[in-house]
């Protein structure tokens, strides 16, 4: 049995040449030319000098073999499955012999979008066909078919329940099992109805004592005890525990004064009244100290010549003193301070340094006279040249190797890149069914084509498409395989590709 396809126009037909031995049910075939029987492709019969042909109008569907490449929803399992059953039924209807529906998956043809399909009925009397039975043959289908398992794949399981549990199908109870299977899921729960705001709902009476008689002032006190015996069993929420701030021990004013100096930076972090009065005492005390009469005057202090000037602070309330230097980080400091007339080799390396109040920074260490470190740059470490010279670029290999990049179409209208990652690459505007979705263009069919590839090479084939495929400008026949090369021309309908192996 050798069937072709033919397009003319913007139908695409299956076509069967009858042989001279071939014995042709005239019944049958008047009633496929002469009626649009439901769940059969239409027939045409033709004839040109002594060749005969009939040809079924399959166009803009694809077969169910091509349906079910890749992952298979419940859609397309059950479409198929409606299509045969509802093909068998008519079959009864219009007095055709089921022998000659034609149970393969390469003649039966499905539409993409409404998963609607037509199977083939060939009459032509032939004693040796016999089809198999048709609860095998949707077995079959199942278990060679690889489903989508992001969906709920419990309809499998009935389906095959049913043919497990009934060797001879009743078409009428599994037709209905099919269109049940398709059906929305309805929620089973119930809608709540709004209880209206403006009805009081009546208080259970006590169960102890006697019942007084309703009333609304009986209603209206009931309401008001629970209302408050329920506000105080309501616990209070707990109170975080705020911790208090530690009170200073109080210490004796004069021992603290001769113990321990206090600077104002340290009253203001820990002021209180003894603070206070301490700090007072100290400051009152240096007073009197600094007005007592002395035998020399107080050295001047100056900076040791050929060192740097040292930067002193202030603390406050206090007027600014040199007692205090600090370190310029990468610059040599001498920190001994000197009287003015004194010269370096002369100061005794036994002189008392000058009191300094306690503060919460640091003291800076006195220094001997002479420089303890010597001021170095700072080394992070060195980039390592790998060729030995700097500022040159090494060369690790000289040998370029080209990447190669997968196969795609570069779709001519706005220079869009499409990989061809698929061994069957679908082109068409039926987003749930097509690898490439093409939605700005009414000439692409809903399958319009497909991209194989086998052993490295690469095929294009028309899937029956209203305005057809062309390849280098010549329009292929439907489902044909074209082959491909490097920059091959594809145009779908008028929407131009180029093929790129790299």
């Amino acid at each position: 049995m050798h069937f072709t396809f033919e397009n003319q126009g913007t139908n695409t037909y299956l076509v069967y040449q009858v042989d001279a031995a071939d014995e042709i049910d005239s019944m049958s075939l008047g009633m496929l030319t002469n009626n649009s029987i439901y769940g059969f492709a239409p027939a045409v019969f033709t004839q040109m000098d002594t060749d005969k042909f009939i040809k079924f109008n399959v166009s803009a569907k694809v077969s169910a073999s091509q349906l079910f490449t890749g992952a298979v929803n419940q859609k397309r399992l059950t479409g198929v499955f409606l299509g045969i059953v509802n093909a068998m039924i008519s079959a009864e209807d219009y007095m055709l012999d089921t022998n000659n529906i034609l149970l393969d998956l390469d003649y039966i043809f499905a539409d993409v979008s409404t998963c609607e399909t037509v199977v083939v009925c060939l009459p032509v009397m032939n004693p040796n066909q016999n089809n198999p039975e048709l609860g095998v043959f949707f077995k079959n289908i199942i278990f060679n078919t690889q489903f989508d398992q992001t969906e709920n794949c419990d309809y499998i399981a009935k389906i095959l329940n049913y043919l497990n549990c009934n060797p001879v199908i009743s078409l009428a109870a599994f037709k209905q099992l099919l269109e049940g299977l398709n059906k929305p899921a309805v929620s089973s729960t119930a809608p709540v109805r709004p209880v209206p705001e403006n009805i009081v709902q009546p208080v259970a009476p006590k169960p102890s004592g006697a019942v007084p008689a309703a009333s609304a002032g009986n209603v209206a006190a009931q309401v008001k005890e629970r209302t408050e015996h329920s506000v105080q069993n309501i616990p209070s929420p707990a109170q975080p525990t705020v911790p208090r701030p530690a009170v200073p021990v109080a210490v004796e004013t004069n021992k603290v004064a001769s113990e321990k100096p206090m600077s104002m930076f340290y009253l203001l972090q820990h002021y209180n009244k003894e603070n206070a009065a301490i700090y007072k005492a100290q400051k009152q005390a240096k007073k009197a100290k600094n007005k007592e009469p002395s035998g020399a005057a107080p050295a001047k202090l100056v900076p040791a010549p050929g060192a740097s000037v040292n930067t002193t602070f202030a603390v406050p309330g206090q007027p600014a003193k040199p007692e205090q230097a600090f370190a310029v980080p990468g610059q040599q400091m001498q920190a001994t301070l000197q009287p003015a007339s004194m010269t370096a080799a002369a100061v005794k390396p036994e002189a008392k340094p000058v009191p300094v109040h306690q503060n919460p920074v640091p003291p800076v260490q006195t220094m001997a006279p002479e420089p303890q470190y010597v001021s170095r740059p700072i080394s992070f470490g060195e980039t390592t040249v790998l060729s030995g010279r700097v500022g040159e670029t090494t060369v690790l290999s000289a040998v370029v190797v080209p990447v190669k990049s997968d196969p795609h179409l570069i779709r001519v209208k706005n220079s869009e890149r499409i990989p061809l990652n698929k061994p069957v690459f679908r082109l068409g505007k039926e987003r749930s069914y097509v690898d490439y979705f093409i939605n700005d263009n009414t000439a692409v069919s809903r399958s319009h084509a497909n991209i194989i590839s086998r052993d490295g090479e690469y095929y294009i084939v028309d899937t029956n498409s209203t305005n057809h495929t062309y390849v280098n400008g010549t329009m292929i026949q439907s489902n044909e395989e074209v082959k491909m090369e490097h920059d091959t021309k594809i145009r779908l309908g008028n929407e131009d590709f180029v093929f790129k192996l790299h």
